[in-house]
C-alpha cells in the first residue's frame, strides 16, 4: 500500500504550467544513469534538463534543435546568463579533469555541473543564479565559427525543480522530508477509504484532493479536502 501511494504521489506530481515538466525516470546520455529531472523546451526548440547524478551533484544538460549546428566540443562552448546576473564561461576540455569537472559537449548536446549538491540550496553560484533569475540566456560556441543565441524563462518551474532535485524554489517545499510527509498523508487517506471495505467514491475524492499535493504542495489544504 506505501509503494501505490508513492507511485500515485508521482504520477500525481507534475507542474502547474505547461513550459515545465517533472520526469520521475529520466536517464543521463553521457553517462546513462537513472535520475529524476526538471525539463523544459523553449520555442527555439532548445531543451533544458535539471538533474542530479547517483552521489547527489545537479547538473544541467542543453540539447540543441536538429536545425541548429553542431557545439564545439572543447574550449568555450557556451555562455551561460541568468538574467539579472553576471554571465557564465562554460569549458570543456577533451580529457576530464581531477579536480576541477569541465562541461561534456558531444556536439549536439552540453552537460554543465552546477554545484555540488550538498544541503538544502546553494547561497551562490551558478544554480543559485539559474533558481533566481526569470530568463536563463545561452549563447553556444558552433563549429562553423557561428554562434546560437536561445534563452528559457524560468516561469513554472518551482515545482518541477523541487520534485527533481529537492531544493527549495520560490517557497515550494522539497527535499526527502517533504516527500515522506506527503507520502504519508497520501497513504493514511488511501488507507482510509479501505475499510471497513472499499468505497470508490472516497477513492475519487482522495484522488480529487491529490492535486493539493501535486499543483501546490500544500498538505494542509489535501488533509483538509478529505475531511471535508
Amino acid at each position: 500500500m506505501r509503494a501505490a501511494a508513492t507511485a500515485l504521489l508521482c504520477i500525481l506530481a507534475g507542474p502547474a504550467l505547461a513550459e515545465w515538466a517533472y520526469l520521475p525516470s529520466w536517464t543521463d546520455p553521457v553517462d546513462g544513469f537513472d535520475t529524476r529531472a526538471a525539463t523544459t523546451t523553449n520555442a527555439d526548440g532548445a531543451t533544458l534538463h535539471l538533474y542530479r547524478n547517483p552521489i547527489g551533484r545537479v547538473y544541467a544538460l542543453f540539447t540543441l534543435p536538429d536545425t541548429a549546428g553542431d557545439v564545439v566540443t572543447t574550449g568555450t562552448v557556451m555562455t551561460l546568463t541568468p538574467q539579472g546576473f553576471e554571465p557564465k564561461t562554460v569549458e570543456a576540455r577533451a580529457e576530464r579533469g581531477r579536480v576541477v569537472e569541465y562541461a561534456i559537449s558531444t556536439g549536439r548536446q552540453v552537460r554543465n555541473r552546477l554545484w555540488h549538491g550538498e544541503g538544502q540550496a546553494p547561497a551562490f553560484g551558478t544554480f543559485h543564479d539559474m533558481l533566481e533569475a526569470s530568463d536563463i540566456e545561452a549563447t553556444f560556441t558552433l563549429t562553423d565559427g557561428t554562434t546560437l543565441d536561445t534563452s528559457w524563462s524560468t516561469q513554472g518551474a518551482a515545482t518541477p525543480i523541487a520534485q527533481a532535485i529537492g531544493v527549495s524554489m520560490d517557497g515550494i517545499p522539497a527535499g526527502a522530508e517533504w516527500e515522506e510527509t506527503a507520502a504519508q498523508a497520501l497513504l493514511a487517506a488511501m488507507t482510509a477509504c479501505q475499510f471497513p471495505k472499499l468505497d470508490v467514491m472516497c477513492v475519487q475524492h482522495v484522488t480529487a484532493c491529490s492535486t493539493h499535493i501535486s499543483d501546490t504542495r500544500d498538505i494542509d489544504g489535501f488533509e483538509a479536502c478529505v475531511a471535508d
